[in-house]
């Protein structure tokens, strides 16, 4: 991948109309200055999210499978009660999330590569941390990918709904592209649950079930070879396929971003494949184009149709052509940087950097300012005293606080 983007506030050229509603981010422009400084904490072995709990500590991931629990100051314990991960290319310990409800219940939800078959599958499970924060408790998995298989980008992003009373989980697709489009396989689906995991009522197909086998073909080099990819195995459903009844929206690729703004919205955030990371704005129903359209063309060159295609798929907001590897996707709300309420940002690993994105009343979008850090930045995440923290993709992969200068 190669790093892009700029500043279109500076750069008015940075952000051309492509589709109604859709923004191209270039890299025509330098990074903007930094307004904060930023202090090196702890280190850890290819850190992948962090998740804030009430009295400032937090929760942090290690791809190859722990959790901590982590200090302001930078002070690490262990977290015991970790499932058994698949630690292998893209794959490994994901996301950690702290429940809406964890005042009263302590709660929280890891998304993961669980080991099955012949492979992994993305994992969702809920668990209990302990009050000492020594070790998660009763934990269960409440939301398992089949079929499983090797390889691909798992998702596994969380965003809770504004009344708390559902989730969305996005599911990678796995490279094998064409399952994003079939209805009866969560490959490339952004799903819609209750906090235990079951189908949410009110989905676009509530109650409706999917077919109990499916074709399942190797990953394909490029999307035309998709089309007309082998059968390798025919895969049977354990129980009832719940797929249909899951799925609130469809057609993603490697969905690593997911978060509602401040009025709502619901916004999802992925990599394209050479070209083509896509901010789009998340409704009910809606097909997301991949991998029948894209911005960005396969690795091996071989072109993919653009959006404007097919006015029947829903186009992104904002596409990053080169692409900045998005690592995350956040809304600040703090009290240290008031002036960037309400907009979003993107932890990018191609470009070293975070975007600052704003939105308008809308549903539009566009990159204000890019910051260079200088390291593949996997997540950034909000404390409750309004600090910035990021983490950087390596091993050793540094833990870092944002402050204004």
């Amino acid at each position: 991948m190669t790093r892009a983007v700029g500043r279109s506030l500076l750069a008015p050229v940075l952000l051309a109309l492509l589709l109604p509603g859709c923004a191209e981010a270039r890299d025509d422009a330098p990074a903007d200055p930094a307004p904060f400084a930023v202090t090196k904490v702890a280190d850890f072995q290819y850190p992948w999210r962090i998740a804030f709990l009430p009295d400032g500590r937090m929760l942090l991931t290690e791809k190859p499978g722990k959790v901590w629990l982590v200090t302001q100051g930078g002070a690490k314990q262990p977290v015991a009660g970790i499932p058994p991960v698949v630690y292998a290319g893209q794959g490994g310990l994901l996301g950690v999330y702290v429940a809406p409800t964890f005042a009263r219940d302590r709660r929280v939800y890891l998304t993961y590569a669980e080991p099955g078959g012949t492979g992994s599958g993305l994992a969702l499970a809920l668990a209990r941390l302990a009050a000492d924060g020594s070790r998660l408790n009763d934990l269960r998995v409440i939301w398992r990918e089949w079929p499983k298989g090797k390889g691909g980008q798992f998702g596994g992003a969380l965003a809770f709904s504004p009344d708390h009373k559902t989730l969305f989980l996005t599911v990678g697709d796995r490279q094998r592209m064409t399952p994003a489009q079939d209805p009866d396989l969560p490959q490339g689906k952004i799903l819609r649950l209750t906090l235990d995991g079951r189908p949410a009522p009110g989905n676009p197909r509530a109650g409706r079930t999917g077919a109990a086998t499916a074709p399942l073909i190797d990953p394909p080099r490029d999307t035309e070879v998709a089309k007309t990819a082998p059968v390798v195995q025919q895969f049977s459903w354990p129980g009832a396929n719940q797929t249909p009844s899951e799925t609130w929206a469809t057609g993603f690729r490697t969905p690593y971003g997911l978060a509602f703004g401040p009025d709502g919205r619901l916004w999802e955030l992925e990599h394209g494949p050479r070209g083509g990371d896509e901010l789009n704005l998340i409704e009910p129903g809606r097909n997301y184009g991949w991998p029948l359209v894209s911005f960005g063309d396969n690795y091996n060159r071989v072109p993919i149709p653009r959006p404007a295609t097919r006015p029947d798929l829903t186009a992104p907001v904002v596409q990053w052509t080169p692409v900045i590897g998005p690592g995350n996707l956040m809304f600040y709300s703090g009290v240290q940087f008031p002036d960037w309420r309400g907009q979003a940002l993107v932890g990018g690993l191609a470009s070293k950097g975070i975007e600052r994105i704003v939105f308008d009343s809308q549903g539009g979008a566009r990159v204000a300012a890019r910051y260079d850090l200088g390291f593949r930045v996997r997540d950034v995440a909000q404390a409750p005293d309004g600090a910035l923290w990021a983490i950087a993709d390596a091993d050793p992969g540094g833990l870092y606080r944002l402050v204004p200068k």
